[in-house]
């Protein structure tokens, strides 16, 4: 078999290389179609409910220019306000009471030996189910007449109580539904930060004497606060849009009990078909959660920073 002088290869090479698709005309090829994806999937969105929220549309006629009027009609709409106030009432009790029960569980699970991961299976999935199907399986088992925690409390000697179609119980049978989805979100967050501590703060602090409730409050929930912070990010924005789980179990009843932000919007939206207002309100929620990921970011950053 005949050798191939190196200047022959390279030659090859050069011939290969001149026919081939240039380097920057690949990086166009392969990055446009995502580009234009991401374009149509997010940016054309947005962009077209900011142009409908500037103007006047019911679908039965053409849209009408009116300006920042529907702004300005969001700031003296108080069914805007007091929804909002329900959506902030939902999201502040909701996960507090992730965080505390999530931390709990957390706690608990590390000191657990045996069965870990199939517990830890078991607190996961919650979180796997649809907030709709789940949702559904809640309005049953709450049901006044065939409710199986009503069954249990007329079993125990109680009063069948109207969970979901009682103003004073139709927020706290919410609260508790998605308690019980999320909460094991806040578990594995919280788990992976207490195994990812360092043993030396701990070991210094039991030679100097320190109790468990010193450890805990003076070591344990400093080091994982960036971690309770992001935990506050991404479940406060999930909570102040939730809908699904509010339409599944309540319906924003009984009245307007539990008529949150996202759910006023839909009721706007699609049953009243005020498309440019609903759009308005739509943004006006977009820059409130903005406002306050920025105040968590830099809150975690400066703590880091501080680290």
């Amino acid at each position: 078999m005949q050798a191939t002088h190196p200047l022959d290869r390279a030659g090859q090479a050069r011939s290969t290389r001149d026919w081939s698709i240039p380097d920057r005309w690949l990086a166009h090829l392969l990055l446009w179609p995502a580009f234009l994806t991401l374009f149509g999937v997010f940016a054309y969105p947005l962009a077209y409910s900011f142009w409908l929220s500037l103007h006047v549309y019911n679908l039965t006629r053409p849209p009408v220019f009116n300006g920042i009027d529907n702004y300005l009609l969001i700031v003296q709409d108080m069914r805007v306000w007091e929804s909002f106030a329900v959506s902030v009432q939902f999201a502040a009790i909701s996960l507090a009471l992730q965080l505390v029960f999530g931390f709990g569980i957390a706690l608990l699970l590390a000191r657990v030996v045996l069965f870990r991961g199939l517990i830890r299976t078991i607190i996961i999935i919650p979180l796997m189910l649809t907030p709709v199907v789940l949702g559904l399986n809640w309005k049953l088992m709450l049901n006044l007449d065939w409710g199986i925690i009503n069954y249990f409390l007329r079993l125990l000697g109680f009063s069948a109580v109207n969970f979901v179609n009682n103003p004073s119980t139709a927020m706290a049978s919410l609260i508790l539904v998605d308690v019980w989805h999320t909460t094991s979100f806040t578990v594995l967050v919280l788990s992976a930060g207490l195994a990812s501590l360092p043993d030396e703060p701990f070991e210094a602090a039991s030679i100097d004497g320190a109790s468990g409730w010193q450890k805990l409050w003076y070591l344990t929930l400093p080091l994982l606060r960036p971690l309770f912070l992001v935990i506050i990010l991404f479940r406060s924005y999930e909570l102040i849009r939730v809908y699904d789980i509010i339409f599944a179990v309540t319906g924003g009843g009984p009245g307007r009990v539990t008529e949150t932000i996202s759910f006023h919007i839909f009721s706007r939206m699609f049953q009243g078909f005020q498309l440019g207002y609903a759009s308005a309100i739509s943004y006006v929620l977009f820059a409130v959660c903005l406002a306050w990921s920025i105040l968590i970011i830099k809150t975690v950053g400066t703590h880091g920073a501080a680290d």
